[in-house]
């Protein structure tokens, strides 16, 4: 099968690319010809089509409002992308398409051209973009379905795009084009990564009869070398982008109970700098780690939290150390609890609880039982996301959307 992905980055940015990245490799390595399409950048790995790649732009939480409306006809529909994606498709002519996250480095532009093509689209839902103009349905602290309906106009009352108005302004102008053009109309089939995001997608207005649950596959990486500031006895580990829904606020008050085990942070984010002034002693910070030395780091964890706060769609935060058969305390919310079962495969605590947090990661760390939950854990995750049986699951979709 000649397998087109499409992705707005080409590199290990995140869970999206970790997704894409993962299921190309795998689909090669089953005899599959696999070629990619994303913007250009000098961090991309190697792809046989990178010649035709749509230009580069800049999106980011560093790029100024103003850099952001200068750039605004691209990312509300980008000509660009959709012109390289003609190029493309004049070189290779895949017989399916499946999309990752495009987001307004691409945006769903690129869909046109394939369905001009007749190429048939499978689409991967990392997030709630089609309904939401900040992805994730969080805004202020917590969980946001304002927009629900159609009703972007709350994303600039409630300056939910990087805090900022103007790029909320952007993003509700981007939605109401979108619902208004049926920007996500070619897409065939959708694939949720849980049961939590295919109901939450119904809920918002997608057709549940094109929704497939698959989980991401999860593949265990080979460990190197631990850093060499990572401390000698028992820690607790948070690993993961430095970002209000991902819980990080909550670091410094659960590290402070467990006192003296301190909390290891990997990853680094928009609030590195205030959880380095607010963390206190018992929080260690790694910054970005490579693969290897990050699973390194989880095989060596008493414990790994995963505090988040928003609606997550998969959890491969709780999914890879899981893999490990280490004890995980995650948050009561969206996919999570697929995952990890309350005294059977982890802890689950109350979303923004740092108190019940610290405790129940306490006991992760000194109740017996947790070695038994570490095996229960790996075991589910060998059920749900062994690599083998995801490509038996994506095969499927993507034969079922080839069928009309």
């Amino acid at each position: 099968m000649r397998i087109l992905f499409v992705n707005a980055f080409h590199y290990l940015r995140g869970g999206v690319e970790r997704t894409c990245l993962d299921e190309s490799r795998w689909l090669a390595a089953a005899g599959h010809e696999v070629a990619h399409f994303a913007i250009r950048d000098p961090r991309n790995l190697p792809s046989p089509t990178a010649e035709y790649f749509a230009p580069p732009a800049d999106f980011g939480e560093g790029a100024s409002a103003l850099r952001q409306l200068a750039q605004l006809p691209r990312a509300l529909w980008s000509r660009p992308a959709a012109a390289a994606m003609e190029r493309l498709l004049a070189a290779f002519r895949p017989d399916i398409a499946h999309v990752h996250a495009p987001s307004r480095y691409l945006t769903p532009s690129v869909l046109r051209p394939l369905e001009r093509a007749r190429v048939p689209i499978v689409m991967t839902l990392h997030d709630y973009k089609p309904w939401c103009t900040n992805r994730i349905l969080f805004a202020h602290g917590a969980p946001c379905e304002r927009c629900r309906g159609g009703a972007h106009w709350h994303a600039l009352t409630t300056g939910c795009v990087q805090g900022s108005r103007a790029k909320s302004a952007i993003g509700m102008a981007e939605a109401y084009l979108h619902d208004a053009i049926g920007a996500y109309r070619a897409v065939r089939r959708w694939i949720a990564p849980s049961r939590f995001v295919a109901e939450k997608a119904a809920s918002l207005g997608l057709d549940r009869s094109k929704v497939r649950v698959l989980a991401h596959g999860v593949e265990r990486a080979a460990a190197g070398d631990a850093p060499g500031s990572l401390p000698e006895g028992r820690f607790v580990l948070f690993a993961g982008r430095l970002t209000v829904d991902k819980g990080v606020r909550l670091l410094p008050a659960i590290a402070a109970k467990l006192a003296p085990v301190p909390v290891v942070v990997a990853g680094d984010g928009p609030l590195s700098s205030w959880l380095a002034r607010e963390g206190g002693a018992g929080v260690r910070q790694l910054g970005h780690l490579a693969d290897a030395s990050l699973a390194a780091v989880m095989r060596r964890a008493g414990a790994v939290i995963v505090p988040s706060l928003f609606y997550e769609t998969f959890g491969y935060a709780a999914a890879e150390p899981m893999a490990d058969a280490r004890p995980v305390v995650a948050a009561r919310i969206g996919a999570l609890p697929e995952l990890v079962e309350h005294e059977a495969t982890g802890l689950l605590a109350e979303p923004g609880d740092g108190e019940g947090f610290a405790a129940l990661t306490k006991r992760a760390l000194d109740d017996p039982a947790a070695a038994h939950w570490g095996d229960e854990a790996r075991r589910r995750i060998e059920q749900l996301c062994v690599p083998d049986r995801h490509v038996e699951g994506l095969l499927a979709i993507y034969r079922e959307a080839m069928g009309g």
